[in-house]
């Protein structure tokens, strides 16, 4: 991709009860963004998409002045990794890698790393917080989603358009 030197910011842990099935579910998913995470995305279009890969343009808070980035997340699944990686606008370079470690059938350790091109140590510092507060945040909503979706699932319930 060119460009600043990824300096790592950030990591994050944490365990999910989830399967890496409901994970990697939720990975490709790029639709329940705004649905589920209205605080941190206000829409998705989706730009292009193949069963390991989606890229697309995502439009970001305030509602009074927006701002839209174009992401691509690509799954590793042999490896159990995944990236999330900016590509166009605000923070074009970044690089989000998670990586799932199952822990039974239905949990899943996730470690995070964030990686931010050209940031000074300062900047770093901040970014730091910003990330881990975002991704409690959403993990915690994405969790919730996908205990449920399990539920529905273990009851026999089967999506109309299967």
């Amino acid at each position: 991709m060119g460009g600043a030197e990824l300096t790592l910011v950030a990591t994050y842990r944490r365990t999910v009860q989830a399967s890496l099935d409901r994970i990697w579910e939720n990975v490709m998913d790029w639709e329940h963004l705004p649905a589920l995470h209205r605080q941190s995305f206000l829409g998705v279009e989706l730009l292009a998409m193949t069963p390991e890969m989606w890229r697309g343009r995502v439009t970001l808070p305030p509602v009074g002045a927006p701002r839209a980035i174009v992401i691509e997340v690509s799954l590793d699944r042999p490896n159990r990794r995944y990236w999330s990686r900016t590509v166009e606008g605000r923070g074009a370079g970044t690089e989000i890698l998670t990586r799932l470690t199952p822990v039974g059938a239905r949990a899943a350790d996730v470690l995070v790393e964030f990686r931010v091109p050209g940031v000074s140590p300062t900047e770093a510092a901040s970014l730091r917080s910003a990330y881990l507060r975002l991704y409690e945040r959403l993990w915690d909503q994405d969790e919730a989603m996908m205990v449920q979706r399990q539920k529905l699932l273990d009851q026999g319930f089967r999506d109309a358009d299967a």
